[in-house]
């Protein structure tokens, strides 16, 4: 339950921060935003022309960046519903990889430019694997705290 609260409020200040960039821009709060945009740069490309706008300016991070996180907290809320809090194995393989092959062909047509994708199709896909991919990083921090506190648990004094 602490991991996934944690992860629950951990990934609503991500999203947070994403929202924040843009409206303290607006704001006129120009270093407080250009710090936030600089620190979504180390995992976007931050394009404007790909990124939804919120107050007038783009978000932190690009439509696609965006609806992953998004969907990631989708699955968080889910999450509770479909599995066991404190059950640390993960769902078969199979169904990330399914959830991630169409992000991979949308981004891959894209770039080949075989079709331009569009702001639809990096959302969904998005949502898509974000949704899919928070039934595999829960239980895989499940799983690391289980171990972190099995290795730093005292030994029991005998008799």
């Amino acid at each position: 339950m602490i991991v996934y609260a944690a992860l629950m409020a951990l990934s609503i200040l991500w999203m947070a921060l994403v929202l924040a960039a843009p409206w303290l821009m607006a704001e006129r709060h120009f270093l407080a935003s250009a710090a936030i945009y600089q620190g979504f740069s180390a995992v976007c490309h931050q394009a404007p022309e790909r990124s939804f706008y919120f107050h007038g300016y783009p978000m932190g991070v690009c439509s696609r960046c965006a609806s992953i996180y998004a969907g990631f907290i989708i699955g968080l809320a889910l999450y509770p519903f479909l599995r066991d809090l404190r059950e640390d194995g993960f769902p078969p393989r199979w169904i990330l990889i399914s959830a991630a092959i169409p992000t991979v062909i949308d981004f891959t047509v894209g770039v080949l430019g075989l079709f331009a994708n569009t702001f639809f199709s990096r959302a969904l896909t998005g949502i898509l694997f974000g949704t899919v991919a928070a039934f595999y990083i829960t239980p895989g921090l499940v799983s690391t705290l289980n171990d972190w506190l099995i290795a730093f648990e005292k030994p029991k004094a005998d008799g």
